[in-house]
């Protein structure tokens, strides 16, 4: 405090002073007790709003079954019309039967209610588990049915899915008048994180495990790059590596991600490349879909989030007296004894800061997720607290969610402290 009174006087200390506990106050403190507020409080929809929130989520319920049941259709017809298609002089399958990717809320464990769901024959597919997309290069759920009656079926559960997505429509207004006529009783209670389903709790564990791998891939690949950088001698190499890092980030995060969709995707450019090898025959429908795994995940992700990962490596390893380096090399210890013993030691902060700001970026990322492949691969649990907040109207069971994520990732933080044996000061340096 005395050295800033004394570089920029009392007046603009004290600026600088309440602009800071007023972006505290109002940017951390007071969201997150909202936040925190909201999570404890257990809505309790009483009487027939109770019913119309239980229709409601059963109708989200079957509306996303009809997604994955038209997903798997929709491939399957692709599949069958491929080759018929470069057999016959490269047939173009029709516009409408693009794949269609949204993926609606729903509360996976309540079934379907029959009041809602007309009588149709039996999915030629299998439901599959909802938040598990199959993978892709799995056989085909009926690979005998002729593309006539693929489009019969698909025809018939668009037709069911237009009728449920209008009375999804007259239920939640039905809902909100119903709120307001009869009220609804709100109290503290954990009820918000018991009632977690078991698929969500799923995917809650696989996307800490996600995050995990992404910040271990960001590692390996970025630990090699800050090295370089730190050690080298040539200032113009320096710079073109440095420039080559920053430059992407001149581009916004958005298109950089629809950058990697159009390389990934069945018709992008890396079949394209492979097809150009001769590895894979596009005009037969061998395009492999690369975006329908979360490796594709996994990828854009490093490539959005290197520089969190590089800077704090780069700006520990700098501060190395190289010295000690030279002297390992001097008395004959290998490359890789050079980095455990010597290296790695001495950038333990920054690998730590780089660990923990990768780790809680990719954990609470929707972007990523949700474009890449979206519907293609296991959800996210970012998506999933999306979903609830905007498409399940149920704000208090997403605040509990995100508290439960925020928990989970300051628990990584802790973890993460005593594993590489740092404190707040090493890390603040």
């Amino acid at each position: 405090m005395a050295s800033l009174i004394r570089s920029y006087g009392k007046g603009l200390t004290a600026v600088f002073l309440l602009l800071t506990a007023g972006w505290i106050a109002l940017l951390i403190v007071l969201p997150q007790a909202r936040l925190i507020e909201r999570a404890f409080t257990y809505t309790d929809r009483a009487g027939e709003a109770a019913t119309l929130s239980l229709e409601i989520d059963r109708a989200y319920t079957r509306v996303f079954e009809i997604d994955t049941d038209l997903r798997d259709l929709r491939s399957d017809l692709e599949g069958v019309s491929a080759p018929a298609g470069g057999a016959a002089g490269g047939l173009v399958p029709s516009p409408s039967l693009t794949p269609s990717l949204p993926s609606p809320s729903a509360t996976p464990s309540l079934p379907a209610a029959p009041s809602l769901t007309p009588s149709l024959s039996p999915s030629p597919s299998p439901t599959p588990t909802p938040g598990v997309a199959p993978s892709p290069f799995a056989p085909s759920a009926s690979p005998t049915l002729p593309p006539a009656q693929i489009e019969a079926r698909i025809a018939e559960l668009e037709a069911e899915k237009a009728e449920l997505q209008t009375r999804l429509a007259g239920l939640e207004e039905e809902e909100s008048s119903n709120n307001s006529a009869v009220g609804i009783n709100e109290t503290y209670s954990l009820q918000n994180f018991t009632n977690m389903s078991d698929i969500h709790f799923r995917i809650f564990v696989s996307t800490l495990f996600y995050a995990l791998c992404v910040t271990v891939l960001a590692f390996v690949v970025c630990y090699p790059v800050a090295y370089a950088a730190a050690t080298t001698k040539n200032a113009n190499k320096l710079a073109l590596l440095m420039l080559g890092l920053v430059i992407p980030y001149a581009i916004n995060e958005l298109l950089r991600i629809f950058s990697w969709v159009m390389i990934l995707e069945k018709n992008g450019i890396l079949n394209g490349v492979l097809d150009a090898i001769g590895l894979i025959d596009m005009q037969a429908g061998e395009g492999i879909r690369f975006v329908a795994s979360n490796g594709a995940v996994f990828t854009v992700m490093v490539y959005a989030y290197v520089l969190f990962m590089v800077f704090p490596i780069y700006n520990t390893i700098e501060t190395l007296d190289r010295n000690q380096i030279e002297a390992a090399r001097d008395l004959g210890s290998a490359t890789w004894r050079i980095h455990w013993r010597i290296v790695l030691p001495h950038a333990k902060p920054g690998i730590a800061v780089g660990a923990i700001m990768t780790f809680m970026l990719s954990a609470g990322s929707i972007a990523v997720p949700e474009i890449v492949g979206r519907g293609l691969h296991p959800d996210w649990f970012a998506q999933v607290i999306y979903r609830r907040f905007f498409e399940a109207d149920s704000w208090n069971e997403g605040a509990a969610y995100s508290l439960a994520l925020l928990i989970a990732c300051i628990a990584f933080v802790l973890v993460n402290m005593a594993v590489f044996k740092v404190g707040i000061r090493d890390i603040a340096k």
